[in-house]
């Protein structure tokens, strides 16, 4: 139904806006509203993402689908990182070449642009949704397959205090990780956020998200929860201090956009037309928004400081040059187009 999905779209949109204002340098000075979308903003990307998913589809077009779309612009953008650093910078090839292995362990911290650690996550996500539902079909009851998730839930929380830092012994040596590999320790937790999407959109009335009544009631929730309670969530540093609380708060955020999209699909054309298009062009702008702050933050600083300035120009800098982007050289250019899953995949899709 395509006003179902309109305004899906629409949240989108105002996800990936958030992204932008997340990683931008106001947590010092703005601890609130970096907290009130560190809240939900990582658990909406994998609930959009997983609301359309299909389980009935064969495994190798899911595979192809979600490689096309997700793991070939990680591979892009890292070649393109040390491409552009080696040819027109001072990298050599001998470091470019030790920098894109560590790369290949895919958590923040090893890789140049530590946002892309979403990418392979949701990747991961995918497969492991796939075979959740291979495994829970047969299940005639819904009330298992929900109590199934919610144990999956807590399994996924277990290991998170202890591979941030990951302790390990290789040859008589100990090393000290960031995570586990192409962060599988939250696969569980992610994908908790991802078939829930799933299962609540086929069970929800067609009026929820339309109704006063569930914007507001989620909006209090919300807001409430993150003015009241220090209950701090990352996921990207495996910090999701309290499990049960930090839960209710990203489905009352994930809830509340929801409903504010649809209220905003039913009333403003304009911002319907805007935060749509934002949407579409969410791969873009998650990929290059955080460099193009940086180089923002670090124009600006030494002329106006830091402050509510700076953050307003590097925030639409970081929306509007991934668009410039996306139009005059992604969209422009098929084979570039391909390797950004254009024409095949989104990162949130029907």
């Amino acid at each position: 139904m395509q006003k179902r999905v309109q305004y899906i779209d629409i949240a989108k949109g105002i996800g990936i806006l958030l992204v932008v204002l997340g990683h931008n340098d106001m947590n010092a000075y703005h601890p609130i509203l970096h907290r009130f979308i560190y809240a939900f903003h990582m658990p909406l990307f994998f609930f959009l993402s997983g609301i359309f998913f299909n389980p009935d589809r064969p495994f190798k077009t899911l595979l192809k689908k979600r490689f096309d779309g997700l793991i070939k612009p990680l591979i892009f953008t890292i070649l393109l990182i040390y491409g552009i650093s080696v040819f027109f910078g001072k990298m050599s090839f001998a470091t470019a070449g030790g920098r894109i292995f560590k790369s290949l362990y895919m958590t923040g911290p090893y890789l140049n642009w530590v946002q892309l650690w979403f990418l392979p996550l949701l990747f991961l996500v995918n497969i492991y949704a796939y075979f959740f539902y291979k495994f829970t079909n047969p299940i005639k009851k819904d009330w298992i397959r929900w109590l199934i998730l919610i144990i999956t839930l807590w399994i996924g929380m277990l290991p998170l205090p202890h591979t941030w830092p990951l302790e390990i012994e290789i040859l008589g040596k100990s090393l000290s990780l960031h995570g586990a590999p192409a962060n599988v320790d939250l696969i569980l937790l992610a994908g908790f956020f991802f078939i829930l999407a799933r299962e609540i959109y086929r069970h929800l009335p067609e009026a929820f998200f339309s109704s006063k009544i569930t914007f507001f009631a989620s909006a209090i929730i919300l807001f409430g929860m993150v003015f009241t309670l220090d209950i701090p969530v990352d996921f990207n540093i495996r910090l999701y201090s309290s499990p049960i609380l930090n839960t209710i708060e990203a489905i009352a955020g994930i809830i509340f956009t929801l409903s504010l999209s649809r209220q905003i699909e039913l009333y403003s054309e304009r911002l319907t037309r805007l935060f749509k298009y934002i949407g579409s062009l969410t791969i873009s702008i998650f990929i290059f928004h955080v460099p193009i702050q940086e180089m923002v933050n670090n124009k600006l600083n030494p002329y106006i400081g830091q402050n509510d300035l700076t953050v307003i120009l590097a925030f639409l800098a970081g929306v509007l040059l991934p668009i410039f982007i996306h139009e005059f050289f992604i969209k422009p250019n098929p084979k570039v187009g391909a390797w950004f899953g254009m024409g095949k995949v989104k990162v949130v899709e029907e």
